[in-house]
């Protein structure tokens, strides 16, 4: 996920858009039991300022996970909004590197896949779960164990 700012200050533009389509490592996710499903889908804006660069935009994903109260399959959908900026010069907390020209979105989507997981996921958000004596989905039947 690199853009070439160079390019961009050449055409004589200080703005463009961008959509990649990512293929996430699974080191990212940090619930458990689950995997992304399908690529991950970044897109934005990224704007020339000076010496700085920003980009602004969302990160889609979906994740294939269990249900943390029953287990039953579920896929979990995400949207995360981002306003980052970059620079060549400058150093900062809140400010991502880039050199040559050339902007790597891919430090700053992995570190805010990470930070968007979920600690849990539910199949539905009245999830009755597991019987803890017989492990039955009360979802799916009246326990004898649960009165």
């Amino acid at each position: 996920m690199v853009i070439d700012v160079r390019k961009l200050k050449y055409s004589g533009k200080d703005e463009c858009t961008f959509l990649f389509e990512y293929e996430a490592d699974n080191s990212t996710i940090t619930l458990p039991n689950a995997d992304y499903e399908g690529k991950v889908i970044v897109n934005g804006r990224l704007t020339l300022d000076g010496k700085s660069v920003y980009v602004d935009g969302e990160i889609k994903y979906s994740l294939s996970t269990l249900c943390t109260r029953c287990l039953t399959g579920v896929i979990f959908q995400s949207v995360v909004e981002f306003d980052e900026e970059y620079s060549e010069t400058e150093d900062g907390e809140d400010i991502y590197k880039f050199k040559k020209g050339l902007v790597d979105l891919t430090e700053m989507v992995n570190e805010k896949l990470m930070l968007s997981m979920p600690y849990s996921v539910y199949c539905k958000e009245d999830c009755k779960g597991l019987c803890p004596e017989c492990g039955a989905n009360l979802n799916q039947t009246n326990c004898e164990h649960i009165k």
